[in-house]
């Protein structure tokens, strides 16, 4: 008789309690994801603001990686199963104009 340890994995597959990455949250899992993709990038030397995001195209779930500048070269259509939107950050507003005296 299999008792649950309050883990959705929990004597399914003889995995270890907490060993795994929940699914369920897919969001989540993708800002994980998308951490381990800017870690990657920058060990290839790439340069620049990057930031990544989970985002649903077509009821599909991807990560959007946005940068500033010249697009990262080396980006991966497809990170750990799902695919990477490469995308270039709008112009940064200027900055507001000092009051008059």
């Amino acid at each position: 008789m299999t008792h649950s340890l309050g883990s959705r994995t929990s004597g399914v597959d003889g995995s270890s309690e907490g060993g795994r990455i929940n699914t369920i949250d897919l969001p989540g899992v993708l800002v994980i994801y998308g951490v381990a993709l800017l870690q990657a990038l920058q060990r290839k030397g790439v340069k620049g603001k990057l930031t990544v995001a989970p985002v649903q195209v077509d009821g599909v779930w991807c990560l959007e990686l946005t940068y500033q500048g010249d697009a990262p070269s080396g980006v991966p259509e497809l990170w750990h199963g799902h695919r990477v939107i490469a995308k270039e950050a709008p112009p940064s507003p200027p900055p507001p104009a000092p009051p008059r005296a």
